[in-house]
């Protein structure tokens, strides 16, 4: 298929996704978005793909939302005509209004990422601006270049971050780290990302993807499945208590317990010998 926006590649089990947008820097649109969850409603349905890596074509990784679009909105905003004041129900419950209007909450690529059950890495390689940070946090590693900057713009626009940042960035460095970045909107350059835990690894610009798709290669290689079950339950632990958690841990382990994967672990450990894992 031909793409305008973004590059797909495919490296044995690894869906390689990179913006490329020069122009814009790789600044995310509707029209990047669209191609993006297309890879990515793909890449869910294809058992063949493993693991997807996330990248930008140099010298950005995601510059940001596509400033036009808000100028865009800006306007359409000023021509509309003021909504009619909110029913009963949308004032008792606001998120009623959305169920009823068919809306949905946050930026599309993020809700997209955020919730695929196999694994996700974004491969940091230079400006992670805006909403470009919250696609770099809601993968599940981040790998960054010496060159990456990491920066929560949206206060430099007058908004909040609103793709998801504001419950990703505290569960990864913390409550005071988190504001001081969105507070302030200044970049934090790669060692200090790796410093505060937004990072997992920071590699020299040109290993970038070699050090990606070696960890991909590695997950890709691993009991898929098994990593999806593990990832709901950690999601899912923020808001549960300790027996809760384990309550919903047996029947996730019942579930592993009758996959393919489990049954080539036993065998290969028994066997002595490397397992062969294909992610059911």
């Amino acid at each position: 298929m031909a793409f305008q926006l973004i590059r797909s590649e495919t490296k044995g089990g690894v869906l390689v996704l990179t913006m490329d947008d020069p122009k814009t820097r790789n600044a995310l649109g509707q029209d990047m978005s669209g191609e993006l969850v297309g890879e990515l409603d793909r890449f869910e349905k294809d058992p063949d793909l493993r693991v997807v890596a996330l990248t930008g074509a140099d010298p950005s990784f995601c510059s940001g939302a596509n400033v036009r679009n808000f100028d865009q909105g800006i306007c359409q905003r000023e021509q509309t005509a003021a909504p009619p004041p909110p029913s009963a129900w949308e004032v008792l419950d606001p998120s009623y209004s959305a169920v009823v209007s068919g809306g949905r909450h946050g930026p599309e690529m993020v809700v997209k990422l955020f919730n695929l059950t196999k694994p996700s890495i974004a491969a940091v390689n230079g400006h992670a601006y805006g909403i470009g940070h919250g696609l770099a946090l809601s993968c599940d590693f981040r790998i960054a270049s010496e060159k990456a900057l990491f920066c929560e713009a949206f206060i430099r626009n007058g908004l909040i971050s609103a793709d998801g940042s504001c419950w990703q960035l505290p569960r990864l460095i913390g409550m005071s780290n988190t504001l001081m970045l969105q507070f302030t909107g200044e970049p934090v350059d790669a060692k200090e990302a790796f410093r505060i835990g937004l990072c997992n690894q920071v590699v020299p610009h040109g290993e970038l993807m070699d050090a990606t798709l070696e960890l991909a290669d590695k997950l890709a290689h691993g009991p898929t499945y098994s990593m999806a079950l593990m990832k709901l339950m950690v999601h899912k632990s923020y808001n549960q208590d300790f027996h809760e958690h384990l309550a919903d841990c047996s029947r996730a382990q019942r579930l592993a317990q009758q996959t393919q994967d489990h049954r080539e672990g036993v065998r290969a450990f028994l066997e002595k010998r490397k397992p062969s894992f294909v992610g059911r």
